[in-house]
């Protein structure tokens, strides 16, 4: 042996024998988590059950059922998809009558945040983390505390990340590049009566979106482009996309393109063009989508069972699993995203349009919306 292995073994006994390093402190850490998470699923096969509302959708639900019946057929996963705003005013109606049924909620930040937050509906998250690599900044894409949608970065969590996020529709069989190629060449006048828009005084991603064109162009220029464009104003997806695949309005704004993505199942719509990118959007809207975010209530019936499913759906494995099935990205470092395109980058700097500050924002530009007179009685 050389001297200088001799003197570090001599300083590593030395510190040992101080107190500065213990060798078992590690082993002794991970001991510590795996023990609790073994006693919390044994008490959770005790109480065998856990309540969860969710997303109505087909693939989400599916991917969440399946899952959990596969990695814990013995707790059985009471499932309700339903909107938010459909479960948020059932559980306040409950608890107002001291009832409480509800383990887990996954639903989008409004009404969630401003409803159940207020009452103190919800445990907070960290208290259900047991996982060590969950609240670990380099297990997420930016860190953990950017996934908190309520401002107290406190209750209510979104793992999803999508960072393109697109703003509208192009049908380019009928508009070109050079026609519209930027968000700003909406005030030409050759536009005018092109554009049909998701009403944005709704809630939901037209909202939002709206929202962001506001930030990059400024409220002066929408407001401007909404009352003097003849922008016509809908609720109805299926119309805006058949007036979109056929020309009669080559542009759509703040719609999603659930009808659009069957269309093109059929060949139809095939050269139409998702509006991202700088030109569309300059401020880089990104972050989590909705109806995915996750927050488990305080004096939950089985609360063992909660917190399994709460660091479940966290999970890696679950993480992926689910972006797969819904074609949709994590923000869990190391997950594949299912659509690449809109894949969050580290130290990328986004706009979140989805957490509880966005969304006063996006209220507050409703309202004045509302004011500018541009809805057709």
């Amino acid at each position: 042996m050389t001297m200088r292995c001799k003197s570090t073994y001599v300083l590593i006994f030395f510190a040992i024998a101080a107190g500065s390093i213990t060798m078992s402190d590690g082993v002794r850490a991970q001991e510590t988590w795996q023990t609790e998470w073994k006693n919390t699923v044994d008490a959770a096969r005790k109480e065998g059950v856990v309540l969860v509302s969710g997303p109505p959708g087909v693939f989400q639900r599916q991917v969440i059922t399946s899952t959990w019946a596969k990695d814990y057929p013995d707790i059985k996963l009471e499932y309700t998809g339903g909107r938010g705003t459909q479960i948020v005013a059932r559980v306040v109606r409950e608890r107002e009558s001291g009832l409480f049924n509800w383990d887990v909620i996954l639903a989008s930040t409004s009404p969630t945040v401003f409803s159940l937050v207020p009452i103190n509906a919800f445990a907070p998250l960290r208290d259900a983390l047991i996982m060590p690599d969950i609240a670990d900044d380099k297990s997420w894409i930016d860190s953990f505390d950017d996934g908190f949608m309520d401002k107290e970065r406190k209750y209510f969590y979104n793992a999803m990340g999508t960072g393109n996020q697109q703003l509208g529709f192009a049908n380019r069989d009928c508009l070109s590049n050079k026609a519209f190629g930027k968000i700003s060449d909406m005030s030409k006048p050759e536009l005018k009566s092109k554009i049909v828009w998701y009403d944005p005084t709704q809630p939901g991603t037209g909202s939002r979106g709206t929202w962001v064109i506001s930030l990059g162009q400024g409220e002066d220029w929408l407001k401007n482009i909404f009352q003097n464009q003849n922008i016509t104003f809908s609720r109805d997806y299926k119309q805006m996309t058949d007036w979109l695949v056929n020309c009669t309005k080559p542009i759509a704004m703040g719609m999603p393109n659930d009808v659009l993505e069957q269309m093109q199942k059929h060949g139809i719509g095939m050269n139409i063009e998702e509006l991202s990118g700088p030109n569309y959007d300059p401020i880089i809207a990104g972050g989590a989508g909705g109806n995915e975010s996750i927050g488990w209530l305080n004096k939950a019936p089985n609360p063992n069972a909660a917190k399994v499913f709460v660091n479940w759906y966290l999970s890696k494995d679950f993480q992926q699993a689910y972006a797969t099935a819904v074609s949709d990205n994590s923000r869990r470092a190391g997950t594949k995203p299912a659509d690449p395109e809109r894949e969050m980058k580290s130290g990328v700097k986004y706009t979140n349009w989805s957490n509880e500050e966005a969304t006063l924002k996006v209220n507050a530009l409703q309202e004045k919306i509302k004011s500018w007179n541009v809805f057709r009685r």
